[in-house]
């Protein structure tokens, strides 16, 4: 299992206090900080857990949510950029072809958590997350 599932994420510590001061035990959080933290956290839940059996558009909406929130902030260099590119293609191929190449090492849903802790750490003030700023799913 990959790094920030198995407790062993680069920033897991600060991931964890993210999610639990962030992230409402149902529904989208309050904040865009706390909906990164859900979002990642439930579109590897779903890899993980399901191997993206559940995956339908709602999954599709956030993925690009946050893929566009992430790659559009001015926060992160161009290789970084690239790379959250990357994973994001990664994971909607492996999502509408079924495939599920699981890794004992780092994988994309590591990467892109590293991000959303980044993100978090760049934009500190928390940002209400509200109708204007929501995605559709």
């Amino acid at each position: 299992m990959a790094l920030y599932a198995s407790g062993q994420g680069q920033y897991d510590a600060e991931y964890c206090q993210l999610w639990k001061k962030l992230v409402p035990k149902s529904g989208r959080a309050e904040t865009l900080q706390g909906e990164l933290v859900r979002i990642i956290g439930r579109l590897a839940s779903e890899y993980y857990r399901n191997g993206n059996m559940n995956w339908e558009n709602g999954y599709d909406a956030m993925l690009s949510f946050l893929s566009n929130t992430l790659q559009t902030s001015g926060n992160f260099d161009e290789d970084l950029a690239g790379t959250i590119e990357l994973d994001v293609a990664e994971i909607r191929q492996n999502a509408e072809s079924g495939a599920c190449p699981y890794t004992e090492d780092e994988d994309e849903y590591d990467r892109l958590t590293d991000r959303v802790v980044e993100w978090c750490r760049y934009n500190s003030e928390l940002i209400p997350f509200t109708e204007a700023t929501a995605y559709d799913f």
